[in-house]
């Protein structure tokens, strides 16, 4: 039972998850549900005081090309149906285009929605494609998922010691130029080095954890950590069991790598991208690259009902309200707010 306290703080604070797959909707959607995440995913995300969600539309995964590997028009067909329920919820959910939408108090009867890729595969190698995606309302992306792609070399590939291709320094820099949150998730780790050499401002890396507590191969370790809070940037906390600890992860194992982020660099430099995969469904037998058989859900934190838990885990962990509310979601909006341009620019 979460403590009185603990329910002011989560109801007074902007929580952002800052990675949120479409796997969900696409499976209701295959199963028959005209409006998913109207239906299904809003009311969730309204019990969690969830106001912002950071929604990877398409990827480098088969899953997010719907198993068809046709990225780019899976890609299109998505923020079209998401889109669409957009436009059918009177106002329920919007969609974060610029800094001047970035709502400014928590929100339960509307929620914000901000684009993004979990990986480049969708732009299919051209420029132009980032650039049309950008005016259908992508804001962020990673760079890489797993394996290799026309951008740069993920986690997969760590052995050749790769970092961005000419066309991934191209894609990184025309990022910076339009306004766009670059995302050093999954990617290898001379790439995530690669990409700090040639970004400016602020980066995330929305979903990981730390290596120091978890030795796993999207873990981060000190000094990726420590280079990407130099740049102002945020790390977002994983919720993936596998990804908390080796074995037996608990809500309390997650708080450790909260605090040990937050001890190394501030808590200013630490978020939640907790990649919450209960609803998900099956995905592409070639996506489970690092399914051990175990179950992927953390006790007390398995979808976004659960975030209550955390807050609260937090608050008894020692951490003080001001540093609470940064971490919920504070830090997101910050690093948001310098890197989205203004309306009208």
């Amino acid at each position: 039972m979460a403590s009185p306290e603990a329910e002011r703080i989560h109801r007074n604070s902007i929580v952002v998850e800052a990675h949120r797959d479409m796997f969900e909707m696409v499976r209701l959607k295959n199963m028959g549900e005209r409006y998913p995440v109207i239906n299904t995913m809003l009311p969730r995300l309204k019990k969690g005081g969830v106001t912002v969600t950071f929604f990877a539309i398409c990827g480098d995964a088969v899953s997010h090309s719907k198993g068809t590997y046709r990225y780019l028009s899976a890609a299109l067909e998505n923020i079209d149906a998401l889109r669409q329920e957009a436009e059918a919820s009177n106002g329920k959910i919007k969609m974060i285009l610029n800094a001047d939408d970035i709502p400014s108090a928590p929100s339960l009867d509307t929620h914000y929605f901000l684009l993004s890729f979990e990986g480049g595969k969708p732009l299919e190698g051209r420029m132009e494609h980032l650039r049309n995606f950008y005016h259908l309302g992508l804001r962020a992306m990673q760079i890489t998922w797993n394996l290799r792609n026309d951008l740069a070399d993920g986690i997969k590939e760590e052995e050749t010691r790769g970092g961005l291709t000419c066309f991934g320094v191209s894609v990184v820099k025309e990022m910076n130029r339009l306004g766009m949150l670059i995302d050093l998730a999954h990617i290898s780790r001379a790439g995530y080095f690669h990409v700090l050499d040639v970004a400016e401002g602020p980066v995330c890396c929305s979903h990981s954890n730390c290596r120091k507590l978890n030795l796993h191969p999207r873990t981060i370790d000190d000094e990726q950590i420590k280079a990407l809070a130099r740049t102002g940037g945020v790390i977002g906390i994983n919720a993936i069991s596998t990804q908390v600890a080796e074995k037996n992860a608990t809500l309390d194992k997650l708080i450790d790598h909260i605090s040990y982020m937050a001890d190394l660099v501030g808590a200013e430099h630490v978020g939640l991208g907790l990649d919450f995969v209960k609803n998900d469904g099956t995905l592409h037998p070639d996506d489970e690259l690092f399914n051990s058989g175990e179950n992927k859900l953390l006790p007390e934190l398995e979808n976004e009902e659960d975030l209550l838990n955390l807050t609260d885990r937090l608050l008894k962990r020692g951490f003080k309200e001001p540093e609470i509310t940064k971490i919920l979601g504070g830090n997101f909006l910050r690093v948001l707010k310098q890197v989205l341009k203004a309306r009208g620019q």
